[in-house]
Parts: C-alpha cells; structure tokens; sequence
C-alpha cells in the first residue's frame, strides 16, 4: 500500500467524521426547533477550529511535504493547504464536538491530545495526494 493510497483512506475518514459531527449537530437544533430539546451552545459550529489545530496541521503538513520532496508549485500549494491543513483541522474540531455533544466546556486535556493527533495525522499523509 503506497501513501496515496493511505492519504485517499484518510482523507475518507475525515469526511465520514466531519458529516458525522454535522449531523449530530443539525440533530441538536432540530430537536430545540421542535421544542424536544435545549438551545444549541453558542459557536458549535465546525468552522469554529482553534488556531492551535491549524498550526499542528499545518507543521504537520510541511513536515510530509519535506519529506516526499513536494515541488512546490502553485496546483501541489493550493491541493496541501486544502486537504493538509483545512480539512486535518475540522476534522479534529469535529472529534471535539462529537466528543463532547457540543459542549466546548467539557474538553479535556486527553480530549485536546486526540484533537491534535487527528489534525497532525491527517497534515501528515496529505502530502501523498499531491
């Protein structure tokens, strides 16, 4: 198994975590639409990522990207900001919401170590997409 083909694995598994977490959320504010359940928290959103996480991926990324000799031109740049820093990073951030049913207030430190370890994992193989 070579690393695009881990990449294409990964990058699979973000997207079912991601559409996981988003459902779960959209789940939350129907039930509060319907009056079955409270208020959604404030900033639950996925786009909501910690600027720690990006900057993980995003170390994470350079590091694959340095080690496969990624030329860089602007389509290899654009394809490793894309699927090596935004995604890695929503994708933990959804770890997060599904961790903790939208509640920022109960992460734990173990919680936030899982959270980088996605971000960093997924920065990590996106270099062999390009």
């Amino acid at each position: 198994m070579s690393i695009e083909h881990i990449a294409v694995i990964v990058l699979a598994a973000e997207v079912v975590v991601m559409v996981s977490a988003r459902v779960g959320t959209e789940r939350r504010h129907r039930a509060h639409a319907e009056g079955r359940g409270p208020a959604p928290r404030p900033r639950e959103d996925l786009t909501f990522v910690p600027a720690a996480l990006y900057g993980i991926a995003a170390a994470a990324t350079a590091a694959g990207a340095l080690t496969l000799s990624v030329e860089p031109t602007v389509d290899a740049l654009a394809t490793v900001a894309m699927f090596g820093v935004l995604l890695p990073a929503f994708t933990a951030t959804a770890v997060l919401r599904l961790s903790t049913r939208g509640g920022r207030g109960a992460v734990t430190p173990g919680l936030r170590g899982l959270a980088a370890t996605v971000a960093a994992t997924g920065g990590l193989v996106s270099a062999g997409l390009v």
